[in-house]
């Protein structure tokens, strides 16, 4: 039986030991080691995966709170027939606004069916009515079946921003959903948060737009807009020459294909102001303006096209989109573009044929990646999407594309930025506030029960490297926050009571004149008993926060719960099997306690 224990106990602790040799390993010498994780980045990688998780206290990152924007997401469940009525779109986008402001995203819904017209609604979303449905049931049904949407739309976000997310290769991010619009999300050790915002916050919209590339078109539109505000001001055009103001132009000696017109980088913000002004959106209800990517022709200026809003091909009609660099024989060689197919390459080839000599606009979240003159009719239903791409940006790119489209724009309710020396510090002063501890236990103990104390102590520090190497497990998933730190450091306590109630017992008994052997078998069991019931009670309050809370609490309570059970492995298993090894090959008299 003797033998038994101590196979169980040097196995426990040889698995532990093993177990955190990664963790003292990767934050020994590569954590916030750049130049190390640069030249052994395979390394890094495995002994990231086998190591401790650092909460996002730790070791510095970004916390948001995401809300899914439930005008556009309504706007866009609306039926096919009425996407594409630009003027209706429009009216009833601002019936949604309307309705947003004065509602939460709980009451959003019933405030609608309440103030607009139920029929027009019915029409609007008729596609999410069945055909076996009363008449009269038709508003209830439809009310319960656009709440229900935004519960399947929120669950699908959620995956979406996950999948980018996994993208960047972090180590286990936290997402989680809120509410019935909203999306916690906390990315630990991440050192570019701009990136990742950027990541999450893009809905992903790919669309191939003709554009109208006539200066007449122009013309038309931009004196319409002078009506109300002066916007040809701001426009430039490069007759091949030299730049020119629109009200300079003179076509005649130029092109009568202008594709797009150029914007002073600086004053990009007061064309904005004249394009969302109310009377000029009245004025773009099949047409709009769309910014190119900054300083993409010529520095200090800014391509703005103007586009037809009908949308010819979508992100849901592509597949296989691949972030890739032009072989070294190509003349674009090593610059990083996307490739993609599409889902029905005839659609693309008919639209490239009827289109010939005119610009498609490839466009991503509203902003013109390239817009590229159609030659000819392009068979065979692949296409690129070119730029002046970082590896990063592209590899970005082609994560949103995989990822699928977001149902509806993301708003960032809020944001916090943990900087990752603050992590550091707090990693410091934990692990500082748990050697104090753990000190100050030891010195007690020993002064208190002398060799028993010894003993005591052995049986913590044991339990604290249990409890790490647990923790560290890659199966077990487990994150380590300040309140873990909390909760280890209110274990040590919790370990040291168990063989204080023990130790105590033990006294008790040593005044019944008996054998040492029963000494310690009778008080063991007297207080096993106390022992469990304290620790059972507790163990409950722990599973409690586990499965009610969130975050910071849930690591609290895993490490509570995991330095419970250790705490009484090594109190009652391991401090009696040594105690029995040790009396059985020596002889002694009395016990010192």
């Amino acid at each position: 039986m003797l033998y038994f224990r101590w196979f169980i106990f040097l196995g426990l602790l040889v698995l532990s030991t093993i177990g955190i040799l990664p963790t003292v390993e990767y934050y020994s010498n590569y954590y916030q080691n750049p130049i190390l994780q640069e030249s052994h980045p395979e390394k890094t990688t495995e002994l990231k995966n086998k190591s401790l998780t650092l909460g996002l206290d730790l070791q510095g990152g970004i916390h948001m709170v995401l809300e899914l924007d439930l005008v556009d997401l309504y706007k866009n469940l609306m039926n096919d027939e009425y996407q594409n009525d630009f003027k209706e779109l429009k009216f009833f986008e601002n019936v949604l606004i309307d309705n947003s402001k004065s509602s939460t995203s709980a009451s959003f819904i019933d405030n609608l069916f309440d103030n607009y017209d139920n029929e027009s609604l019915i029409n609007y979303y008729s596609d999410f009515i069945p055909e076996n449905i009363p008449i009269g049931s038709e508003s209830d049904f439809l009310k319960q079946a656009l709440k229900d949407k935004l519960l399947i739309k929120l669950s699908s976000s959620t995956e979406i921003i996950r999948n980018r997310i996994d993208a960047i290769g972090v180590t286990e991010p936290l997402i989680q959903t809120k509410g019935n619009n909203q999306i916690i999300v906390e990315i630990a050790g991440i050192q570019d948060t701009s990136r990742a915002e950027s990541l999450i916050k893009n809905t992903g919209t790919l669309e191939f737009i003709v554009v109208k590339d006539h200066f007449d078109s122009w013309t038309k539109k931009i004196n319409q807009i002078d009506n109300n505000s002066n916007l040809s001001q701001y426009l430039y055009f490069h007759d091949g020459i030299s730049m020119k103001n629109f009200n300079e132009f003179n076509i005649s000696l130029s092109r009568s294909v202008i594709p797009y017109a150029l914007v002073r980088n600086d004053e990009k913000v007061f064309v904005d102001l004249i394009l969302k002004d109310t009377k000029n959106q009245e004025l773009l209800i099949d047409s709009q303006f769309l910014w190119a990517l900054a300083g993409d022709q010529i520095p200090g200026y800014t391509q703005l096209y103007f586009l037809n809003k009908y949308v010819e091909l979508s992100g849901n009609e592509i597949k296989n989109p691949i972030a890739q660099q032009f072989p070294f024989e190509d003349i674009n060689s090593g610059q990083w573009y996307i490739s993609l197919e599409f889902i029905n390459p005839m659609d693309f080839e008919e639209i490239t044929d009827d289109n010939k000599g005119k610009f498609l606009a490839i466009i991503l979240d509203g902003e013109i990646q390239m817009a590229p003159r159609i030659n000819q009719k392009i068979s065979g239903g692949k296409a690129q999407i070119t730029g002046n791409f970082t590896k990063s940006e592209a590899k970005d790119m082609e994560a949103i594309l995989v990822a699928g489209e977001l149902p509806a724009k993301i708003n960032i309710a809020s944001k916090l930025q943990v900087d990752a020396s603050l992590g550091s510090d707090s990693i410091v002063n934990g692990f500082n506030s748990i050697l104090i501890a753990l000190s100050l236990v030891l010195i007690f103990m020993i002064l208190y029960y002398k060799g028993f104390g010894l003993l005591a102590n052995f049986a913590m520090i044991l339990n604290l490297l249990f409890i790490l190497a647990f923790l560290s497990n890659p199966w077990i998933n487990a994150t380590l926050s300040l309140p873990g730190i909390a909760g280890i450091i209110l274990t040590v306590g919790m370990a040291i009571d168990a063989n204080v109630i023990i130790f105590e017992r033990i006294r008790e008994e040593m005044l019944k004149q008996k054998t040492i052997m029963d000494i310690i078998d009778i008080g063991y069991k007297k207080a096993f008993q106390t022992i469990l019931d304290s620790n059972l009670t507790t163990l409950i309050s722990a599973t409690s926060l586990y499965l009610f809370g969130s975050g910071p609490i849930k690591g609290f309570a895993v490490t509570l719960s995991l330095g419970i059970i250790c705490s009484m492995f090594t109190a009652i298993f391991v401090t009696r099997t040594i105690l029995i090894t040790f009396l059985s090959f020596r002889k002694i008299k009395e016990l010192s306690i």
